[in-house]
């Protein structure tokens, strides 16, 4: 299998080639100096579709945003995000509308994404009221995907506080399908669930991927709950990669020291927390 990581030759072929990305945030206040803050430097990568990058590392590595500016949430200071053959990095607001629909984000708190006074319909359907779908056509999509992410469609008038947190991923994942998406980014969309859902969340996003030939770009912190799902990892360590190459490379033969510290807190060499998975073990 080809890996995601970077090359010196861009793939023509790939679905996102990252190139050069740099983007600085301005420290301080009124009362004290203002001074800028490298997030991320440099940063290169590849995705092909339907494959899966995991992008791991500390809090404040710049893993997160790395995910804004490729969701084109953030703009960056310098570089190339190219989607589909576009740098949408060079685009304006209005430029850039058509590809919102081909990366979608979801978020590691999906309450905070979503409406508290929506019904799970209203929710799913959002997207495509926005872009001018009718109601009937919105309804039928909202009864395929809520069933499609393993939630009963006659949940879908409940509100969205009714559902627990595994079930709102779910139904983010429904959302972000709307538009039928050829990228999902997934920042940190495991964290605060317990290990089971971790796990069913996982594997509906394999089968998904699997489904709808789908490319997903995994940010985590931590490697054990990407390293089964992803073909490919990068390690990010003051707002640069530090290391890349196929999960089982860098599973089994770390060579950055920061790589190492990830593994070791995670005990990702026992491989063991995600058992069910297997698209890593095999990359």
């Amino acid at each position: 299998m080809k890996s995601n990581v970077p090359t010196n030759q861009p793939d023509p072929g790939a679905l996102l080639r990252v190139r050069q990305l740099s983007k600085s945030y301005v420290r301080g206040n009124l009362w004290s100096r203002r001074v800028p803050v490298e997030a991320v430097r440099e940063v290169e990568f590849e995705v092909n579709s339907a494959q899966t990058l995991a992008i791991i590392g500390a809090s404040g590595s710049g893993k997160s945003t790395v995910a804004r500016c490729v969701a084109g949430l953030e703009r960056p200071d310098a570089g190339e995000v190219w989607i589909d053959g576009t740098d949408i990095a060079q685009l304006g607001t209005r430029e850039l509308r058509p590809f919102r629909s081909m990366v979608q984000m979801i978020f590691q708190d999906a309450a905070t994404s979503m409406n508290p006074r929506f019904s799970a319909a209203e929710v799913i359907e959002e997207p495509m009221l926005l872009k001018g779908h009718g109601r009937a056509e919105r309804r039928a999509a909202a009864e395929e995907l809520i069933q499609k992410v393993g939630l009963p469609a006659d949940w879908l008038e409940r509100s969205v506080m009714e559902f627990s947190g595994g079930q709102r991923q779910r139904l983010a994942i429904a959302r972000a399908l709307t538009l039928q998406p050829k990228l999902l980014v997934l920042d940190e969309a495991w964290c605060g669930l317990d290990l089971s859902m971790q796990a069913q969340i996982a594997n509906l996003l394999l089968d998904l991927q699997a489904e709808h030939s789908l490319s997903y770009l995994l940010i985590s912190h931590d490697l054990s709950l990407v390293a089964g799902m992803a073909d490919a990892i990068a390690v990010m360590s003051q707002g640069r990669i530090v290391e890349a190459g196929n999960t089982q490379q860098i599973i089994c033969d770390p060579q950055h020291s920061e790589t190492k510290t990830l593994l070791c807190s995670a005990k990702a060499a026992e491989y063991k927390l995600l058992p069910s998975l297997s698209k890593g073990a095999s990359a």
